[in-house]
């Protein structure tokens, strides 16, 4: 009896829920076609590359320069210090420091990262990705972009968020010990 007065209410609930709506007996049937997959825009974000860089390297030797190229297929990165360019192995790298100079993204004159407040140092980001998402679009005015993909949704809408009003600017990079990785620490800079 209680089985019974549980099922008709339950029955009861599900047409009232539904609005009145028909249930046939057979219950619900699903597609039996394949549904196309959506295509998920790539996650780019752009980044701005301070004019000057320390790359430091395994040996311990160091050398100064405008990193001018990034090729993620050969693994190496291209220095330029005063019209002669030097090619490095992504393996002989330690990690690369990058100085204050910088152009913004929105902006089109140079700033000093550190001489105004519009620069936390303690708001910066690790972004790990592969090699291939990282990319120089115009080494002359310092213009990088890094695909996420390493990245929950909700962290990529506040990235995005942040960097429709502000640069993101690259402190550091170096490569994970297996050197097909590309690790970033960035921070927002507000212009």
């Amino acid at each position: 009896m209680i089985k019974l007065s549980i099922k008709i209410i339950i029955i009861a609930s599900l047409t009232v829920g539904l609005g009145g709506y028909f249930i046939p007996k057979k219950g619900f049937s699903f597609p039996s076609h394949n549904i196309k997959s959506i295509k998920v825009e790539k996650n780019t974000i752009p980044v701005a590359l301070p004019y000057n860089a320390r790359v430091t390297l395994k040996t311990n030797s160091t050398i100064s320069g405008k990193i001018i190229n990034f090729d993620p297929q050969q693994s190496n990165i291209t220095v330029d210090r005063s019209g002669r360019s030097k090619t490095i192995k992504i393996t002989d790298i330690e990690k690369v420091e990058f100085g204050k100079e910088v152009k913004l993204i929105h902006s089109e004159k140079p700033v000093i990262r550190g001489e105004d407040n519009n620069f936390n140092p303690n708001t910066a980001q690790n972004w790990q990705e592969p090699l291939t998402n990282f990319k120089i679009t115009n080494a002359q005015d310092g213009k990088a972009e890094v695909i996420l993909s390493n990245i929950s949704r909700g962290k990529l809408r506040g990235i995005r968020a942040v960097s429709q009003t502000n640069t993101y600017v690259v402190d550091e990079l170096s490569f994970n010990d297996n050197n097909n990785y590309i690790i970033l620490t960035v921070i927002p800079y507000s212009e």
